[in-house]
């Protein structure tokens, strides 16, 4: 049940960042997909999907914050082990100093993967930062 919770929270901004993302697809690049005759897998590869892509990682990178956030949360109500369980049973007994280092751990797994999630988004979107840097110093 907390992996559905997570999963469907999860799902949205990814969605909804893709829908738009393919909405958004330059016309004129539809047009020279046309005219050198691309169809099928293969515009869906070259065009859609490259079109799309900074938006669905743009919405990959927002799930990740609510991913973390649900997962937490969902520990916290419903489970018996985990992070979120280990906070809430801390805080019960007054152990308050042990409460804020799993308080500052759980920031601390954010921002790592949060770090993770550039470092891959720069690898896989190479392309869209130099097209990028070359828009913005012509």
């Amino acid at each position: 049940m907390k992996i559905l919770v997570i999963v469907s929270g999860c799902i949205w901004p990814i969605l909804l960042n893709t829908v738009e993302g393919v909405r958004a697809v330059d016309e004129v690049l539809i047009d020279t997909c046309r005219s050198y005759g691309i169809v099928g897998p293969a515009r869906l590869w070259h065009l859609v999907l490259r079109s799309a892509s900074p938006q669905i990682v743009t919405g990959m990178r927002q799930s990740l914050s609510i991913g973390i956030i649900l997962m937490v949360i969902s520990e916290m109500f419903a489970a018996s082990n985990g992070l979120g369980f280990t906070i809430v049973q801390f805080q019960r007994t007054f152990a308050i100093p042990e409460m804020w280092s799993g308080v500052l751990l759980l920031g601390l797994l954010g921002f790592v993967l949060s770090l993770l999630f550039r470092l891959a988004e720069s690898r896989f979107l190479a392309w869209y930062q130099g097209l990028r840097r070359v828009q913005r110093n012509p």
